[in-house]
């Protein structure tokens, strides 16, 4: 029984989301991004989140772009197996082959292994819980949760190699409505460190609902976050869909 429950909690949530229909008509998502938190000060990185920056994702691939990178006139670019700093013209300032490979825990990050970590990262968040249907990706049902005086259904995923993400195992908990209200994974790239991402905000964006804040706290063995330190947060506005690839 507890399949098919959780393929109809899935597909409850894509409907809550927007819809597959409505989904299956956009190739690309762009939004202003607003990032901070301790991790980006802890790899040397904190200069990316002194401005805002458009991120631009292409729902059907892994592939994400910011712009402007760190720099003005620069983009980053996150692909799977390469990212890359260019200019706005195209020419190549730096860049990374096989990005997963080069981190090193507690160094800091260059600017490619930044824009491939933020890069799968937000391709991640803006394509759930649509990506949840793609081949290969394990999903089980594993009870309820409960937070907030709220009770969340909670579904462990399990990402082929070939996805790239924070870690293989993931576990997202779904409100009565079918929205996503948390996110539990480690974090490979930065020595397995774990972490309870939070959406806050829904809103509807030209028919599909994404969450507008997003706050990525440290995980205790309780599973319980500390609240006092804010590893990561991003503000998204400015939501743009459309049918065109990136």
């Amino acid at each position: 029984m507890k399949a098919p429950l959780m393929l109809e909690l899935i597909k409850s949530s894509i409907d809550a989301h927007g819809g597959l229909e409505r989904w299956e008509q956009v190739r690309r998502i762009s939004a202003t991004l607003t990032p901070g938190g301790l991790a980006l000060q802890l790899r040397g990185q904190e200069a990316f989140a002194k401005n805002s920056l458009r991120v631009t994702i292409d729902t059907r691939k892994q592939r994400t772009v910011f712009d402007p990178f760190l720099a003005r006139g620069h983009i980053g670019i996150f692909e799977p197996y390469r990212t890359a700093v260019e200019t706005s013209e195209g020419a190549v300032l730096d860049e990374l082959q096989n990005p997963r490979d080069s981190f090193v825990p507690e160094a800091p990050w260059s600017a490619p292994q930044l824009a491939y970590f933020v890069g799968y990262a937000m391709w991640t968040y803006l394509t759930l819980p649509f990506s949840l249907v793609r081949d290969g990706i394990h999903r089980e049902e594993i009870g309820f949760h409960n937070e907030g005086g709220e009770s969340w259904r909670a579904v462990k995923v399990i990402f082929p190699r070939s996805y790239v993400t924070h870690s293989s195992e993931q576990v997202l908990y779904f409100d009565d409505k079918g929205l996503i209200r948390r996110q539990d994974y480690s974090v490979d790239v930065a020595a397995g460190s774990v972490a309870a991402h939070y959406l806050y905000d829904h809103q509807e964006f030209d028919g599909i609902i994404f969450p507008t804040r997003r706050r990525i706290y440290p995980r205790g063995p309780d599973q319980l976050p500390n609240r006092d330190v804010v590893i990561m947060s991003a503000d998204l506005t400015g939501f743009e869909l459309s049918g065109v690839a990136l």
